[in-house]
């Protein structure tokens, strides 16, 4: 009876062993893993925009989590969503930008063609050093015009009796070539005048000295005298907007930090326009 006890146990244990073996490797190659991922942030915006549980977080163009919940608040909408576990310890920082990606035109381009008819996704942007762990956030009202600020770019402040030519989304230019973007243009708290920030990119930060002078580029350049009108186009996109130009003098000042505040001329004077500094840039 003993021995028949013993085999009776062995005919049905051993197909439970392999049975319970088989589904380890089934849930091993078919059950997603690391789903429950990192942190749970919350980011609170103006509008949903069509978000919804289940899209997307993405950066630098690849997913680093999903929405799990939009909800309403007070003043506009708490979005919750889950970060990846290999990029919460980057992403869930305080400094690190976020927005709803969906179409946006400006006068200076057009962002988010590939969201027009995808579902909406929430795009975020690190800072650009360390900073200390953060896991609720404001959100961006809209897309910026740059997406991505990276170690070593330069933002500055530009001050304008008017807006003019400083449009949000415009570029600053160094000899007629764009080196930074204009990413807001707002009235200053006294509205006394303009105020727009700017940035410029790491490689061209060496031209921008505490000496250099800023001055609209406008549409057209007109000069009126005894031979008749002449008309100078700087560029097509100059053209549609307008910008900024930089010129920095022959002897050039110390260099700037970011925050430095720099004012807006209506007109180059003709000095500025024969400036040719030798600035060594990098790479």
């Amino acid at each position: 009876m003993a021995g028949t006890d013993r085999l009776d146990a062995g005919t049905w244990v051993t197909p439970l062993l392999f049975g319970v073996v088989l589904l380890a490797v089934i849930a091993w190659f078919f059950i997603p893993r690391g789903l429950p991922g990192g942190p749970e942030l919350v980011i609170r915006f103006p509008a949903a925009h069509g978000l919804e549980a289940g899209d997307s977080v993405r950066a630098r163009g690849i997913d680093v989590g999903t929405v799990v919940g939009v909800e309403l608040a007070e003043a506009g909408v708490e979005v919750r969503l889950r970060l990846d576990s290999g990029t919460a310890e980057r992403l869930a920082r305080e400094g690190t930008r976020w927005w709803i990606a969906r179409p946006s035109v400006e006068l200076s381009r057009v962002q988010g063609l590939d969201s027009l008819l995808a579902p909406r996704w929430v795009q975020g942007d690190p800072p650009p050093g360390p900073t200390p762990a953060s896991s609720r956030f404001v959100g961006l009202a809209e897309p910026p015009i740059v997406e991505f600020i990276e170690p070593g770019d330069l933002l500055i402040s530009l001050v304008a009796d008017d807006r003019g030519t400083m449009h949000r989304g415009a570029s600053i230019f160094f000899r007629g070539v764009p080196i930074g973007t204009i990413r807001t243009a707002d009235v200053t708290p006294d509205a006394r005048s303009v105020r727009a920030e700017a940035l410029i990119r790491r490689r061209f930060v060496p031209l921008v000295r505490d000496n250099s002078r800023f001055y609209e580029t406008g549409a057209f350049d007109l000069d009126i005298g005894l031979d008749g009108i002449n008309a100078r186009i700087d560029s097509l996109e100059t053209l549609i907007v307008g910008g900024v130009s930089l010129v920095t003098p022959e002897d050039p000042g110390d260099p700037v930090e970011a925050g430095a505040v720099f004012p807006v001329a209506r007109e180059p004077e003709a000095d500025w326009l024969r400036w040719r500094p030798s600035i060594p840039l990098d790479g």
